[in-house]
């Protein structure tokens, strides 16, 4: 039988196709000649059992086919699978741990690679590597997954599983529409849940913000706890007192009311009056002020010419005409006599027109001390002689100061005195009196009693105490703790320190 030439050419065709399809077949799909041709490398996985892995089963990294199984051989106590991975496909060497997953519910099982890291070194780098039997894994065999199943349906009494389906019969019988409408609001609440997730997003954000702020505050919170519990433990204790004073409200309201009642037609009147007094003591703050200052001194100073002990400790000096009264200013004033007691006119446009250092009886409104001038004592740092106002401390032994024990009249020097004439050099000299000392001026010894001075600053409230200590005094309560039963001093110095 001789074959026409277009037979032999057709023939020929389709024998290099089917070559040809043969070929990259075997090469792609089953893998012959991939190593000869340097398109694999090769990698081993250390297992105790295959878990229904095969040879030609799909390798996969991260779920991306990356080679087949090789050849499957039996070792001391496992097996060792070969894999023959394709070129190009880096894959981690170290930590890198491989899974014999099922691909379905049937079988076909394949090996999945999962590294730990993304970088090098990598399995096409160096001798083959073996992947260790620590990070492998194997899937539940069909025998273990049965004995499960078994034990877990062996594990139910039928009886209670029938009480069980009887009662989801009951439940949800004749139910459908609840449960359709169930599911489709469960669908709506999701969906809005899914529109709303930045807003909630933003609310766990700034959640997280407020959180923190609590932790951070935790301290104070506690403290605040704390005292909190504190004031409601006394305000338990003092209920029936409260509860006396709450009862006792009333009758006081209507009593007050009554007492307002009573008031109205003349305390405006005396508000009115209250106004002008209060204008008149605001224009002379600075002079009570130094008033205020000076008193507790002057007080201070008489009790140390009765200091307890059955004495009295004072001398007695005229001071006739020291200093001379002041005459400047009242040129215009005519002289009234003893003997006449009669009503008569006072003069308001005289006063005393000396200046303020002339060294005589000057007096009058326009002398009191200025704001920029009002006495303002202070302590330096350690001082332990008071707050240095008046001069001579907290023993008044200065030599300038009125205050002061005088020199040269008989009057016994202070501890400090003779310290400091000492270091001066003058111990046992008599010192000169000064002559712009009054004469016939009242001077206390201080023998047997001494005057502690306080230093008292009424622009910041601070009392430098004898000591050199500096003492705050405050308005929040406190006081009685601080002063003992002269708090009710700051009554008075209290308003004075503002």
């Amino acid at each position: 039988m001789i074959l026409k030439r277009g037979v032999k050419i057709q023939l020929i065709a389709f024998t290099l196709i089917t070559i040809i399809g043969v070929t990259i077949v075997s090469v792609n799909y089953i893998g012959v000649g991939r190593t000869l041709l340097g398109r694999q490398y090769t990698a081993y996985v250390d297992l105790s059992d295959s878990g229904g892995v095969f040879t030609n089963a799909e390798v996969t990294y991260r779920g991306v086919a990356v080679g087949r199984v090789g050849p499957i051989q039996l070792t001391r106590d496992g097996i060792k699978v070969k894999l023959l991975l394709d070129r190009g496909k880096r894959i981690p060497r170290e930590g890198t741990s491989a899974v014999v997953a099922n691909r379905s519910a049937v079988g076909e099982q394949y090996i999945d690679l999962q590294p730990s890291k993304a970088t090098g070194p990598y399995l096409d780098e160096g001798a083959p590597y073996t992947i260790p039997r620590r990070l492998t894994k194997l899937p539940v065999s069909t025998a273990e997954l049965l004995r499960n199943v078994d034990k877990l349906v062996s594990s139910v009494n039928p009886q209670h599983l029938g009480t069980i389906v009887d009662e989801l019969d009951k439940a949800f019988n004749g139910s459908a529409a609840d449960l359709k409408a169930i599911l489709d609001d469960t669908d709506r609440l999701i969906q809005t849940a899914e529109e709303a997730y930045p807003d909630t997003k933003r609310l766990l954000d700034d959640g997280a913000t407020v959180l923190n702020t609590q932790r951070a505050q935790g301290a104070n919170i506690r403290g605040f706890a704390r005292n909190l519990n504190e004031l409601t433990t006394q305000l338990r204790r003092d209920d029936p007192a409260l509860r006396a004073t709450l009862d006792a409200t009333p009758g006081t309201v209507v009593q007050v009311d009554k007492t307002i009642d009573g008031l109205a037609p003349t305390l405006p009147v005396l508000l009115a009056n209250m106004t002008t007094t209060g204008q008149i003591i605001a224009s002379r703050k600075a002079g009570l002020r130094s008033l205020f200052i000076l008193y507790p001194l002057t007080v201070g100073g008489a009790f140390t010419v009765t200091p307890g002990d059955g004495t009295q400790h004072l001398g007695l000096a005229l001071n006739i005409d020291s200093p001379a009264p002041c005459t400047k200013g009242y040129e215009k004033v005519q002289k009234r006599w003893p003997q006449f007691t009669g009503d008569k006119k006072p003069r308001l446009d005289s006063g005393c027109t000396e200046p303020g250092d002339s060294g005589k009886v000057v007096r009058g409104a326009r002398n009191f001390p200025k704001d920029a001038i009002a006495p303002k004592p202070q302590v330096p740092p350690g001082a332990t002689d008071g707050a240095g106002f008046p001069e001579g401390g907290a023993y008044g032994g200065g030599s300038g100061g009125s205050g002061g024990a005088a020199q040269g009249s008989g009057a016994e020097q202070t501890p400090e005195a003779k310290a400091k004439a000492k270091a001066e050099g003058k111990e046992g000299k008599e010192q000169e009196q000064p002559a712009a000392q009054p004469q016939g001026s009242l001077y206390v010894p201080f023998s047997s009693g001494t005057v502690e001075l306080a230093g008292y600053d009424p622009s910041t409230g601070v009392v430098y105490g004898p000591d050199g200590k500096r003492y705050g005094i405050g308005y929040s309560g406190g006081q009685q703790r601080l002063l003992g039963d002269a708090s009710w001093k700051m009554l008075l110095l209290g308003p004075l320190s503002r």
